[in-house]
C-alpha cells in the first residue's frame, strides 16, 4: 500500500510539473532571461495594437541610444526598442515574435552587438544534464518568471512612456584609441549558435513582409573593424543594409569626451539625440515610413511627446 502511495506522489508531482512548466514557458521558443523578456512583452503590449512602425532591436545599447521619441518629433514615425541590458538573441527572437502579435512593424532594425555575444537560452552551456533537467521540465529553467509579473515600478513607467528607451544624463568620457575602427583585415566570426537564430529572426521577418535593417550603434568597447567585416559579409550575402555609426563618428559630430555615459560603452542622452536624429531621417527616407504627426490616431504619441518634456 505504502509502495503504491509513492508510485501516485511521484506521478501526480511530474504531472504538476508539466503543467506549471507549460504555463511559464514563454510563446516562440526558449529564453534566457525570462523575468526582462516578460517584463519587455508587457510593456509593448501596453501600446495601442498596430500603432509602431519600427522596432529597435538588440541589447542595452540601443535603449540608450535610440530615442523614439525623438523621432517622433523629427520625423512623425512611431517606434520602440525592445531591448534590455545584456539582452541574449534566444530572447530577442521571442521578443520580436510577440510584440508582433499586437504589432505589424514594417521595419525591424537589429543592433548587432548581439551577433558576438551568447546566445545560449541556459546559463551553462557544458552542464549538460542540468540543461536536460531544464528541457524536460522548463519550470525549473523559468523558476524566475513571477519577478517579472508587477508593473507598479515608476522605472517601468518611464520606459513606457519613452517607448523603451532609458536615457542616461552621467558623463565619463572615452579616452581609448581615437582611431579604433582602423581596418588590420581581420575578421571576427559571428558564434554558429548565433547563426543559427539570426536565421530564425531573418525567416520570421520574412514570413511576415517585415523589413530588417542592421545598425552598429557608437562604441568602442564593443566594436572593432574586425566585427564590422564580419557583419557586412553577413548582411552582403542576405542583401540587408547594414549601417556601421562607428564609421561615421565624425559626421554624427560625436564628441567622446562629453556623448558617452561609462567610457565609450554607451552613449549618454547628448549622445543619443546625435544618433536618433541620424537614425530617423535614414530609415523614413530609405524605408518610405509614414508621419503620423496631425493624425488623430496617434494623439497618444504627441501627448507622450509633451509629458516626457525631453525635447
Amino acid at each position: 500500500m505504502r509502495s503504491r502511495r509513492v508510485v501516485w506522489f511521484f506521478i501526480i508531482f511530474i504531472l504538476l510539473l508539466f503543467i506549471t512548466s507549460g504555463l511559464v514557458s514563454p510563446y516562440g521558443g526558449e529564453v534566457y532571461d525570462i523575468k526582462s523578456t516578460n517584463q519587455r512583452i508587457e510593456d509593448i503590449r501596453v501600446e495601442k495594437d498596430n500603432t509602431i512602425d519600427v522596432l529597435f532591436a538588440g541589447n542595452s545599447l540601443v535603449f540608450r541610444d535610440l530615442s523614439p521619441l525623438q523621432m517622433w518629433g523629427l520625423e512623425g514615425i512611431t517606434s520602440y526598442d525592445l531591448s534590455d541590458g545584456a539582452m541574449r538573441l534566444c530572447d530577442q527572437y521571442t521578443l520580436i515574435q510577440n510584440a508582433c502579435i499586437t504589432q505589424k512593424p514594417e521595419l525591424i532594425v537589429l543592433e548587432t552587438c548581439v551577433f558576438f555575444t551568447d546566445a545560449s537560452p541556459y546559463k551553462d552551456d557544458f552542464a549538460l544534464p542540468t540543461n536536460l533537467i531544464e528541457k524536460i521540465f522548463p519550470i525549473f529553467h523559468y523558476h524566475t518568471f513571477y519577478k517579472g509579473l508587477s508593473v507598479s515600478d515608476p522605472d517601468i513607467d518611464a520606459r513606457r512612456l519613452l517607448k523603451g528607451f532609458d536615457p542616461s544624463f552621467d558623463t565619463k568620457p572615452y579616452t581609448g584609441d581615437p582611431d579604433y575602427m582602423a581596418d588590420r583585415g581581420e575578421v571576427t566570426d559571428i558564434p554558429e549558435l548565433n547563426r543559427r537564430y539570426l536565421e530564425d529572426i531573418m525567416a520570421f521577418c520574412k514570413e511576415n513582409d517585415i523589413k530588417v535593417m542592421l545598425i552598429a550603434l557608437p562604441s568602442p568597447v564593443n566594436y572593432d573593424m574586425s566585427k564590422h567585416n564580419s557583419i557586412a559579409g553577413w548582411a552582403k550575402e542576405r542583401d540587408i543594409e547594414f549601417v556601421d555609426l562607428n564609421l561615421l563618428t565624425d559626421e554624427l559630430g560625436i564628441d567622446w569626451n562629453t556623448d558617452t555615459k561609462d567610457e565609450g560603452d554607451h552613449l549618454n542622452f547628448e549622445g543619443s539625440k546625435k544618433v536618433s536624429s541620424y537614425i530617423a531621417e535614414h530609415i523614413t527616407k530609405g524605408y518610405g515610413l509614414s508621419d503620423h504627426r496631425g493624425d488623430p490616431e496617434y494623439a497618444q504619441w504627441e501627448e507622450s511627446y509633451e509629458e516626457a518634456g525631453l525635447y
